[in-house]
């Protein structure tokens, strides 16, 4: 099939979470698999320094009245085709959705540009797609479009809408709708721009089965359950994948040691370095690794008194990165000054210091509020770092709990310091018996979530919408 991907971030190119490792993960199986994948982004500010084809094309087409124009560029030398959306006004900033504080006030305006110049650079290069994909609120609109505006230009092109967090859906403001030219048949459609998205694709799915089924209901739902619930069988669940490629920790060349599941020995040489690195005692206590956006989703609120309480009597140490809330991190640093020399926390994110926490962690700390998918307990499962987790969204279906017949992990399921408190206590119980310890820490190993099969399940998806 001819498969156009429509994404705000793509990793390699422009990243700020777990979306780009997805677009990317997801594109480069889908060709491997033989479709003719083409991807599509904004070029941002950030991007003008990212070499590009001589060749290429001018789109013009109307947007709220408006005349529009915009250059497509092909990427030089992509694995997998990439072409990037050029408007210094809307795009050439240097982040992608914000200025470091505050959203931009016209990213309805900006990514619905975005998606109207990929249809019609479709139109006038004359590759029509079988398929769109479109991955997140950044594309809903997309599907509004295409119903609207394109079905002659692009006939028998279906759209895919992959929701890769509902909580973020970009409300739209009637003067937004007059500019965008959004007129949806219910208000809920025009609510958000991942309303429109909901409302107008051919299928919709979430990046976890255990996702999905939250979505159905509120509050998870951020007040969509309804148009949820109407998409019927039209709306599923699949599993993100890992890229095993970069998170492998016999070939990582982040970390100090090399080590595998049946070769642990450099797992503790990666641990005791990293330990030294930032003057936590050397001891045989634990270590307790979070890496993370600091913010309420992630569970923030009931992590930091749980912890403070905790590490007044536990024999634990905890080493953390993150970057978000400012209020968090004050309260987060103040733990730095509390407890020298078991707790550290590292503001600010670093890709080489998020696989050497990996490594060097015993647990896993991912206490979220609500998680559609989550890669890093599946890093941490590869890496021997036993997860101890929150039982939401992809957490609950991607890690098994001790109480279980074959335990992965430790799971709690009430947002609350007392749950999780009786967690971290129950990880302590278990490093205090090693043999079965280390049970659990190598089935972790053992476990596979790849972006092979994912993709099998969207070929599937693709398959349904070709019928």
């Amino acid at each position: 099939m001819r498969v156009l991907f429509l994404c705000s971030e793509f990793e390699g190119v422009i990243k700020t979470g777990g979306l780009a490792d997805a677009s990317r993960g997801l594109a480069t199986e889908m060709q491997k698999l033989g479709h003719e994948v083409k991807v599509v982004l904004p070029r941002y500010g950030s991007l003008y320094s990212v070499p590009v084809e001589e060749n290429w094309q001018s789109v013009y087409f109307a947007l709220g009245g408006q005349a529009q124009g915009c250059a497509v560029r092909p990427l030089l030398n992509s694995e997998v085709p990439l072409a990037l959306i050029e408007h210094h006004d809307y795009f050439g900033r240097p982040r992608p959705y914000d200025d470091g504080q505050d959203a931009y006030p016209d990213n309805a305006l900006r990514f619905a540009f975005f998606c109207k110049a990929a249809l019609q650079w479709c139109v006038e290069t004359g590759w029509v797609p079988d398929l769109i994909h479109g991955h997140d609120w950044q594309t809903g609109i997309a599907a509004y479009y295409l119903k609207q505006f394109y079905q002659q230009a692009l006939p028998g092109t279906k759209i895919l809408f992959t929701i890769h967090n509902g909580a973020y859906q970009q409300a739209l403001s009637a003067a937004d709708r007059a500019q965008t030219e959004v007129y949806p048949s219910t208000a809920m459609a025009g609510s958000s721009m991942l309303a429109l998205g909901l409302a107008y694709a051919d299928k919709v799915n979430t990046v976890s089965k255990g996702y999905a089924t939250e979505l159905l209901s509120e509050p998870a739902a951020n007040g969509l359950a309804a148009l949820y619930q109407a998409r019927g069988e039209d709306f599923s669940g699949i599993l993100n994948g890992c890229d095993y490629e970069q998170w492998d920790p016999a070939t990582d060349l982040y970390l100090t040691a090399k080590y595998s599941r049946t070769k642990l020995k450099g797992k503790l040489a990666c641990k005791t370095e990293l330990k030294q690195r930032y003057g936590l005692e050397q001891n045989t206590a634990p270590l307790f690794v979070l890496v993370s956006r600091v913010t309420e989703q992630k569970g923030f609120a009931y992590l930091l008194p749980a912890l403070e309480q905790w590490l007044i009597e536990a024999d634990a140490q905890v080493l953390m990165m993150g970057t978000g809330d400012l209020a968090y991190i004050g309260r987060l640093q103040a733990l730095n000054e509390k407890f020298p020399g078991r707790f550290v926390f590292v503001e600010g994110f670093n890709e080489a210091l998020s696989h050497q926490l990996e490594a060097a962690g015993d647990f896993f700390l991912m206490p979220s509020l609500f998680e559609p998918c989550g890669l890093n307990q599946i890093y941490s499962l590869r890496y021997g770092t036993v997860p101890l987790v929150r039982l939401t969204g992809g957490l609950k279906d991607t890690v098994r709990d001790l109480a279980d017949s074959e335990p992965t992990g430790i799971g709690f399921f009430e947002p609350t310091s007392t749950a999780l408190l009786e967690a971290l206590n129950r990880a302590l119980k278990l490093y205090q018996q090693p043999e079965w310890y280390k049970e659990v820490q190598q089935r972790g190993m053992q476990q596979r979530f790849g972006w092979a099969e994912s993709a099998l399940h969207y070929q599937l998806l693709y398959q349904q919408l070709q019928a």
